[in-house]
């Protein structure tokens, strides 16, 4: 209940192929690039399967406020006011003239099956990611209290990124091998051997 999940938006469109590749006469670089910039759009991102073949664009990645003020905007309405952000930066580029079918947006925060799209942690938050993160080491837990294992980004140090998830689940791992008596090779430590000395600091309450 105390964890803090942040609202992102995405809104993304097929194009015909990796146009922002293509030469500006001029400079002799791409016309577009990945760009993050203040306007609506906040970050927008380019995806190609080589050339010539059809790509995708992320119009726009938003996050909290941001997000927010895209959520009452139906998809072709986002799709618009990307586009008409991107063409303040990219005057030469004709973008709506390489989309083709029909765009995709989502809103993490409503869907009913989502707490927003990934957790961000809160000032005074660190003693409960802290908790959180190594519930895996169950060893001075109450034994009616052993044996639930948690994994995935949000509890991780790195939430939102596979990282955390593949971290987390592999603690997870070693903390079910250790509650059924199990343990790794002395000369292949798991994480729960290592975590007294590499595990985060503990601040004191």
């Amino acid at each position: 209940d105390r964890t803090r999940y942040m609202q992102s938006s995405k809104t993304f469109v097929m194009v015909d192929r990796p146009f922002w590749k293509d030469k500006d006469p001029h400079t002799g670089c791409d016309v577009m690039s990945m760009t993050l910039t203040d306007r609506l759009t906040r970050g927008t991102y380019l995806f190609d399967n080589g050339p010539e073949r059809p790509a995708v664009m992320c119009l726009t990645y938003s996050w909290m406020s941001d997000a927010l003020k895209m959520l009452p905007l139906p998809l072709n309405q986002r799709v618009r006011l990307a586009l008409d952000a991107l063409k303040k930066i990219y005057p030469g580029v004709d973008i709506a003239a390489h989309i083709i079918g029909d765009p995709i947006t989502v809103s993490w925060e409503s869907d009913p099956n989502f707490l927003g799209a990934f957790k961000g942690a809160l000032p005074g938050h660190y003693r409960y990611n802290h908790r959180m993160y190594g519930h895996f080491m169950q060893h001075k837990l109450p034994a009616q209290e052993r044996g639930i294992f948690l994994a995935g980004d949000d509890i991780s140090w790195t939430p939102a990124w596979v990282e955390g998830a593949v971290q987390t689940g592999l603690n997870a791992v070693w903390g079910v091998m250790h509650h059924l008596g199990g343990r790794c090779h002395a000369e292949n430590p798991g994480p729960g051997d290592e975590y007294p000395q590499y595990g985060p600091v503990a601040l004191g309450d």
